[in-house]
């Protein structure tokens, strides 16, 4: 659907940052986010655009009219520049080469708030054909002579030669084996595999590739995989040597640490960023019949979005200091709708060479431990070695602008296990948060991460020792086969939202002060207690390629939220919000080159049963390239609901949107979206159109 704004959904930033490291002879893009994260399924065009696919698991349905983000990638000698677009109509993330790649991988990141995409390393940031990776080999051609007697005779007889050797070094091999001797039994298959192609060939590379990641050789592994597959193409075991490729890839990258790439001179300040503005506007007309015919036109958004992205970057010979700034202004021309600025990051952090030492100060995100998504305040780290490190973390949560919140201090605590070979990784960590004389929540909690060649898993405990209830439990899980197929599976019970005895708040008339309740704290924990759901979600979804062009992706979800007490301003009153459950399914279909020879199209049904309705929705999605420069995005939507109560009644709602996209240069973009939306409700005592007109214009300007 076409992204609308408000003043509230202004300040709503999803993508936190883009970092790139070095992981062994590979390059690691890894985008942050704000909120967590459920990796679902990628496809690839053929000018390098890659879609990324995933839910957002910490941020309510309410909140997804979000501003659209681009972001410019760092400066970087080890990757092609490149752009990162989040939402796209299809509610999807481009990341943006210009060129196809030769190779990638996608992998979800080991803390639940990343999606890391791997790439072979290129020192030249221009042009991508001819980079290849660092580990690649070329198989040994033959030399061809001219087919004489003479050489005929001596082919023969060094033939003879060859095959006795291999024969005699195969035998070599075997007893080695049979001694256990298995470094003795690598080194004797890899000179036979070194000699001209023989009757042994074959199978002494294949044991070789195996024994090499027996003995966690793993770049051995994977040239010997390669080689295997490009000399051998029609065997048999091609399949098992592609997985054993995929396998070698990151097993090699869970070995080496992976590292910031270092990009910055000594003692050089370099800043990069981006500025953009956005024309939102929006027109509409509401017909009501009640019973009378009642008609209106309104304008409900009708603003400019201005926003600045700046980092500043130094590597000293001790340290690497960065300033970051994340700032946005809206200015509204609505009567009834004021102008806002809001700040969304302003931080100083800095980290010794070493890596033993490290601060942050200022408006930042919070990554992990606990500590709430965006905060002012400061944090400490220090590692004790490669696998231990401590954080301590002290600020108030921010507050957007013109909230009547109470201002909230907390105080965290977390110490962290690194990633290691193979292992689970994670993090434990305590928090406690204060709103004047009240304690409002104190939390210990537990992240842990396991990461391997095929899987990737996080399991995410978390306790209110004031509440003395489990505030959180999630596990996430994502498999990936030999066969491309993907796999996912989340198990997640959690308070929405999280504990806290300002959640009291909720059961009376707002603005209000938790000291102005006059409540025991016992009295208060309470009522905070009923006023807080319990959400209860089973999320199944796999995706499956079905040729080059083609995927399949299918979702199921069964959730829960509990009845619970809120003030209700119609009644002006407390009242009970019943039980709510609901199950979805949904599924989604992706062909790239299928009407045109760069486009992508993506076409979704799903279907909801809930306790009191029942909703049905269908929408495509078609991308297509245009020229080099200029990209369209079209989009059509239609939803159906059945509601049980009648006072709600029956909706039918549809939105075709359309995007154009023009890239003038790596640093310049433009776009024009525009889209209609139409929904009709009808109940025994309404029958209502609305008819939204919407359009935005912008640009921005990438720098560095």
């Amino acid at each position: 659907m076409l992204l609308t704004m408000n003043s509230a959904h202004a300040e709503l930033t999803v993508i936190d940052r883009i970092q790139i490291n070095q992981a062994g002879d590979e390059a690691e893009i890894q985008i942050r986010f704000v909120p967590r994260v459920q990796f679902l399924r990628q496809v690839m065009l053929k000018n390098g655009d890659v879609r990324l696919y995933f839910n957002l698991l910490e941020i309510n349905a309410s909140d997804k009219k979000i501003v659209q983000q681009r972001k410019d990638s760092p400066p970087s000698n080890i990757v092609p520049h490149f752009t990162v677009t989040y939402p796209e109509i299809d509610q999807s993330l481009t990341i943006s080469f210009g060129k196809e790649l030769s190779s990638y991988h996608i992998r979800p990141g080991n803390d639940g708030r990343s999606i890391s995409f791997f790439m072979p390393i290129t020192h030249t940031t221009g042009d991508m054909t001819n980079s290849k990776p660092a580990a690649e080999v070329t198989p040994p051609t033959a030399t061809i002579e001219p087919k004489t007697a003479t050489s005929q005779t001596r082919t023969a007889q060094e033939k003879e030669l060859t095959e006795a050797e291999a024969k005699q070094l195969m035998g070599n091999a075997i007893g080695a084996q049979n001694s256990n001797l298995l470094s003795a039994q690598a080194a004797i298959l890899r000179k036979l595999v070194s000699l001209p192609p023989n009757s042994y060939t074959q199978s002494a590379l294949l044991t070789l590739a195996e024994l090499d990641e027996k003995l966690g050789e793993f770049d051995k592994a994977r040239i010997d995989y390669l080689t295997y597959m490009k000399l051998y193409p029609n065997s048999k075991e091609y399949a098992r040597m592609s997985e054993g490729v995929s396998r070698m890839i990151m097993a090699v990258y869970a070995t080496k640490k992976s590292v910031p790439e270092t990009i910055v001179a000594e003692d050089k300040m370099i800043t990069f960023g981006g500025f953009s503005q956005y024309f939102y506007r929006g027109l509409g007309r509401v017909d009501y019949t009640i019973p009378i015919v009642y008609s209106s036109n309104i304008t409900p958004q009708s603003q400019i979005l201005s926003s600045l992205e700046l980092t500043s970057m130094n590597r000293s010979s001790t340290a690497e200091t960065r300033l970051v700034l994340r700032d946005s202004f809206t200015k509204s021309f609505l009567q009834n709708i004021g102008s806002n600025n809001f700040l969304d990051a302003a931080y100083i952090e800095q980290a010794l060479i070493d890596q033993s030492y490290f601060y942050g100060l200022g408006r930042q995100t919070g990554a992990s431990g606990g500590v709430p998504s965006r905060f002012d305040g400061a944090w400490l780290g220090h590692n004790f070695n490669d696998a231990w490190r401590i954080n301590g973390t002290v600020g108030q949560p921010s507050r957007y602008a013109g909230s009547r919140e109470e201002a909230k201090t907390f105080a965290a605590i977390n110490l962290t296990l690194t990633r290691q070979p193979g292992q689970w990784s994670g993090n434990t960590y305590l928090i406690s948060q204060r709103v004047g004389k009240f304690i409002d929540k104190r939390v210990a909690g537990v992240e842990a991460h396991f990461y391997d060649v095929k899987s990737n898993h996080t399991v995410l405990l978390e306790y209110d020792t004031l509440f003395k209830k489990l505030n959180l439990g999630s596990f996430q899980g994502n498999w990936i086969t030999a066969e491309d197929d993907n796999y996912t599976l989340l198990l997640d019970h959690r308070r929405s939202p999280a504990l806290q005895a300002t959640n009291a708040l909720l059961r009376v008339p707002y603005p209000q002060t938790i000291a102005g309740l006059g409540l025991t704290e016992n009295t208060l924990l309470a009522n905070a207690l009923l006023a807080t759901p319990i959400t209860n979600q089973i999320s199944v979804g796999m995706t499956r390629p079905y040729s080059s062009r083609l995927k399949f992706g299918g979702d199921i979800k069964v959730a829960n939220t509990t009845s619970y007490e809120a003030y209700n301003y119609l009644l002006t009153a407390t009242s009970t919000l019943p039980r709510v459950g609901s199950t979805s399914i949904s599924t989604q279909l992706i062909g790239n080159n299928l009407i045109f020879d760069n486009d992508l199209g993506v076409a979704s049904a799903s279907y909801t049963h809930a306790n009191t309705y029942r909703a049905k929705s269908l929408s495509f999605s078609q991308v297509a390239t245009l020229k080099k420069d200029w990209r369209l995005d079209m989009s059509l939507q239609l939803y159906a609901e059945n509601n049980t109560l009648a006072t709600v009644g029956d909706l039918t709602r549809i939105s075709p949107t359309f995007k154009v996209n023009y890239q003038m240069n790596p640093t310049k973009n433009f776009e024009f979206s525009a889209g209609v939306e139409q929904s009709h409700t009808i109940n025994p005592n309404l029958d209502s159109k609305v008819r939204r007109k919407f359009f935005n214009l912008g640009y921005r300007w990438d720098f560095q």
